[in-house]
């Protein structure tokens, strides 16, 4: 098991606990002195708060694991609003906020970008301007919230 998955392993427990998902784990450094960072996110976000009590409860699990001695370095946190959208979770989420989707008909790329009106395990809907543009899941590249400046 490398160092990713015994990190998930101890991770994920904890994160379900508290009713989150686990999005994403990065590890810098070396197997001896790892930099970790656990992003965690919910259907209504997440909170300082949780982050806080996420990371003390985390370190707790890796502390008594014993397999990192103690010298590494944790930060829990959100994922930021400019990654993208893959979970079922991520669509539910953002209903009502604006999306810009990259995606590929018959290896041709588009763009489509409106408002997320609808989704399922199939599709999701955007409404525009220029009317209502429905996009089969795996047709999706990439589809992310287009922030508001």
């Amino acid at each position: 098991m490398d160092l990713k998955q015994k990190i998930e392993e101890l991770v994920i427990p904890v994160i379900k606990e508290h009713n989150l998902h686990l999005v994403e784990i990065k590890i810098q450094g070396s197997f001896r002195n790892p930099a970790i960072e656990v992003f965690a996110d919910s259907e209504k976000g997440i909170t300082l708060g949780e982050c806080e009590t996420l990371t003390r409860l985390i370190r707790d699990e890796l502390d008594m694991d014993g397999s990192f001695d103690n010298n590494y370095r944790l930060s829990v946190s959100s994922p930021g609003l400019d990654r993208p959208l893959q979970e079922d979770w991520d669509f539910q989420k953002n209903i009502g906020k604006t999306l810009k989707v990259k995606y590929s008909v018959d290896d041709i790329n588009r763009q489509a970008e409106g408002t997320l009106v609808r989704w399922d395990a199939a599709s999701i809907e955007l409404e525009s301007k220029s009317g209502t543009v429905v996009i089969p899941r795996e047709q999706i590249v990439k589809a992310k919230i287009k922030l508001k400046w």
